[in-house]
């Protein structure tokens, strides 16, 4: 099991079953156990629930039955139809990349944060990549609304634990790199304009 999902699951059995670390640890543990011999989210989350005598989960609602639009990742409600687009510059290739929705707000974030960084760090290195990564951007910017607009996904709702939204756009490096890149190249036109 990979650390991401681990701290996933700890961070549902913080929330979902609570009490002290050693009860935690207990279920985290048997959630765990059940995930690694390739069982379904909801048996290692009744096995989480077991392990320390909670009362099990109700039965999921399915897709179909769910009153709303799911989260595509984790299952919960309220989730919006959206989609989020990512653009690598390359010198002479570029790649366009898009994950369509819906997401919850904190698997969109996370979702959305992760491209639109990738873009500012990345999509600016091509000739027609330099123009074409700002309008990427702007995209997720203007569509962003629509995720900060939810509320937080219902617990109850959810197959597994959201995503952690994780750090915001500017804590991560794409930003500063294209505002950087943007700079240079202000300079460098300035200089060559006063001349």
């Amino acid at each position: 099991m990979g650390e991401d999902n681990r701290r996933l699951w700890a961070e549902w059995v913080a929330r979902e079953i609570g009490g002290d670390e050693t009860r935690q640890q207990t279920a985290l543990a048997a959630a765990m156990q059940v995930l690694q011999t390739g069982g379904p989210v909801t048996d290692a989350s009744n096995a989480a629930r077991a392990a320390v005598g909670a009362a099990p989960a109700p039965p999921p609602v399915t897709y179909f039955q769910a009153a709303g639009t799911r989260c595509r990742f984790c299952g919960s409600v309220p989730a919006v139809p959206m989609t989020i687009y990512e653009h690598n510059g390359y010198l002479i290739l570029m790649t366009f990349k898009n994950l369509k929705g819906p997401f919850c707000r904190y698997c969109g974030l996370n979702v959305w944060r992760r491209m639109t960084d990738a873009t500012l760090l990345r999509g600016w290195l091509g000739m027609f990549s330099f123009f074409i990564a700002p309008v990427t951007a702007l995209i997720n910017v203007v569509n962003l609304s629509k995720l900060t607009s939810l509320p937080a996904p219902d617990p109850s709702s959810a197959m597994r634990p959201p995503a952690d939204p994780g750090a915001g756009l500017f804590r991560r490096p794409g930003v500063y790199v294209y505002i950087g890149v943007i700079a240079i190249v202000l300079i460098y036109f300035a200089l060559v304009v006063s001349r």
